[in-house]
């Protein structure tokens, strides 16, 4: 069955492409279909083609067993590939058979689909501050199709380790076994489906099955001692029934695996039927998986790796230094035909070996430190609450209460700890600089330690160069030390980088706050001539020209809007906005058309439905107006009332001849 899957598989592949080509031509497409999409569903409610996906295949695996993994998943067809270029070598990769490290992907499915919702409903609720639940919503179409998924200096390294580096580490569906957090999910339900590899009593226990298996499955032993396949890892790629010189083995339904006790697992065992086969010990088992968590928390927090890219990453440096010992302590030890140890002798490769292990137990062990490190300084920064808005006051300093000025003096001191090696921190790789110099300067600047503040941001400025980060940073500190030199250097920053629009977005507030109206429409303007195709700075300008620009600004800000709307026609704020131009232009009736759309657009926004409401109300549409107000007071009720915002009422309507 090899070939058939590999070509489902490649048509899959061709699939996701014709996918991508599609949202590049028309900037519009439909969203991703990726089980991690589901995050947003149990987080903010958004019903998402990912979440919907995941779904049915775990419906359908409890059904009909893991036919989704062997047939439909991408990063199969890399691990299968990888195993036939081994293959044609010579290499047939050894499983990796460990018991407690398979839990690794259970965990990580309970750590993206369950612990969002055990923290909303369980654990914000007690320490306080529990986010109001937004209510559901359907996320089917997207103009940020890319949004969520990394760029191509991601995604070579991650098919290169997850695709091909576990399978030649831990064998053939290595990465599916120990690192898959979707896999974590689909292997216990696969215990509930009734339709199983099963056999009659033409087999003869040849074996022939077992070898033909891609999931290491001991399939001869299993259908002896049950009748059936019972492991979980298989995923019903059909290479044994096809390779089964007697026909014995077949797709069937009867009783499903998780029917089957410990008792009776226990007798085959006992029976010699299935052999408990596993590489480690139970101390073995318990020391790799504390080293193999350790070695996903270190990856996952000092690179910043996405979580699948880490916990393959992880696994594979877990096996690593398991090998590493072995070789230390067996006598004779190997690795694809390589020696590494030979009657007590360390070959030249067992030395090297034994070596990377101990780099990477270090490197994990030191970038732990400097995750830990990070982690506290998060811990007290916090803890510091305070608005920017009086900090960088025109007013002058206020000094912070005695616990906040506490929290932020050990905040900078663990910061610095997390810094890279050559800042005077701990962390052996250059990570996060920018970042970790902008929380420094911002601590520092709660204590009214400005002019420390200011220097932070420019050493770490000669070290890396200027990012927009801490050009931000910087020109708050300006505010303070130098408003009168901010503007210019505002630009001088902007000449060199005019795509940075957040900058831009600084000065222009800058310029509404210090100057005049004309001179933020002005750079605003500017912006909009950079990048005319830049979002930030059309809706920027629209702003500014429907507050500030009386009706003719009004109507060009209803102009750049609908510019917006021809780049993102799904966003209901710019619909809104646009509604809010067309009114203050006095073009109530479009107006009510865009509020309508935005409305439309964004079904359970309470307040988009409320100021609907009130346009409705406005054009004294007053039955439509009430029947809007109550659906927004039903909406805003159950995104949880006063926590929500001020419940949506109407304003006065005239009585009497007047209101007739």
């Amino acid at each position: 069955m090899e070939r058939r899957r590999f070509i489902v598989l490649i048509v899959v592949q061709l699939l996701m492409i014709v996918h991508v080509v599609q949202w590049l031509v028309t900037g519009t497409t439909l969203a991703p279909i990726e089980p991690s999409e589901s995050i947003q569903t149990v987080q903010r409610g958004v019903v998402t083609v990912g979440f919907v996906f995941f779904v049915l295949a775990i419906g359908s695996t409890a059904i009909l067993g893991r036919f989704f993994c062997g047939w439909g998943c991408h990063v199969i067809l890399l691990q299968d590939w990888c195993g036939r270029l081994l293959g044609r070598v010579g290499l047939r990769p050894r499983p990796f058979r460990a018991r407690l490290l398979r839990l690794v992907p259970l965990g990580l499915a309970f750590y993206m689909f369950v612990w969002p919702i055990a923290h909303r409903y369980l654990v914000a609720p007690w320490i306080g501050g529990a986010p109001a639940w937004p209510g559901w919503s359907w996320e089917v179409t997207t103009e940020h199709f890319w949004e969520t998924f990394p760029g191509v200096l991601m995604a070579i390294p991650f098919l290169l380790v997850c695709g091909f580096l576990t399978v030649y580490l831990l064998g053939m569906k290595g990465y599916c076994t120990y690192a898959c957090p979707y896999g974590g999910v689909f292997a216990p339900v696969e215990a509930l489906s009734p339709v199983r590899i099963r056999v009659t009593d033409a087999c003869e226990h040849c074996g022939h099955c077992t070898a033909a298996c891609t999931s290491n499955v001991r399939v001869h032993e299993e259908v002896a001692a049950f009748g059936m396949v019972v492991d979980p890892g298989c995923m019903k790629c059909l290479d044994c029934v096809e390779t089964c010189p007697n026909d014995a083995l077949y797709v069937g339904t009867g009783r499903p695996a998780i029917s089957i006790g410990a008792d009776e697992r226990a007798a085959a065992i006992d029976a010699g039927t299935i052999r408990d086969r596993h590489d480690l010990s139970w101390t073995e088992e318990i020391v790799i998986l504390v080293i193999g968590l350790g070695l996903l928390l270190s990856i996952r927090g000092a690179y910043g790796l996405p979580l699948l890219f880490a916990s393959g990453t992880a696994a594979c440096g877990t096996w690593i230094v398991w090998k590493g010992w072995r070789t230390l302590r067996d006598r004779h030890a190997s690795f694809h035909r390589v020696a590494l140890r030979r009657d007590g002798r360390f070959r030249p490769a067992g030395i090297a070996f034994v070596l990377t292990a101990t780099a990477v137990l270090v490197m994990g062990a030191w970038t732990g430190a400097a995750n830990l490190a990070a982690q506290i300084a998060f811990h007290h920064d916090d803890r510091v609450e305070i608005p920017p808005s009086i900090v960088f006051s025109d007013g002058g300093f206020v000094a912070p209460e005695a616990e906040v000025a506490a929290h932020a003096e050990a905040g900078i001191e663990w910061y610095r700890r997390a810094g890279f090696v050559a800042d005077g921190g701990w962390s052996p790789i250059p990570a996060h600089r920018a970042m970790l110099a902008v929380r420094r300067a911002w601590l520092l600047s709660v204590l009214g330690r400005f002019d420390e503040a200011l220097a932070e941001l420019d050493t770490t400025i000669s070290r890396i160069g200027m990012t927009e980060d801490l050009a931000l940073g910087r020109g708050r500190l300006l505010r303070i030390l130098d408003p009168q030199s901010l503007d210019g250097w505002f630009g001088e920053v902007l000449g060199l980088h005019p795509e940075w629009m957040r900058l831009r977005d600084e000065r222009i507030t800058w310029r509404l706050e210090q100057m005049t109206p004309a001179d933020a429409i002005a750079e605003a303007r500017v912006a909009v001539e950079a990048t005319p195709d830049e979002l930030l700075a059309l809706r920027r300008l629209a702003v500014l020209l429907v507050d500030h620009g009386g009706p003719d600004g009004c109507r060009e800000s209803a102009e750049l809007t609908e510019r917006t709307l021809e780049i993102e026609p799904g966003n209901p704020n710019a619909w809104r906005a646009l509604a809010l131009a067309r009114a203050k232009s006095g073009d109530f009736a479009r107006a009510e058309t865009a509020m309508a759309e935005a409305v439309r657009l964004a079904p359970t926004d309470w307040r988009l439905r409320h100021q609907y409401a009130v346009l409705l109300n406005d054009r004294a549409k007053w039955d439509d107006a009430d029947r809007e107000v109550a659906d927004a007071i039903r909406l805003w009720e159950l995104a949880g009332g006063e926590q929500a915002g001020t419940k949506p009422t109407l304003p006065p309507r005239p009585m009497g001849p007047m209101r007739e």
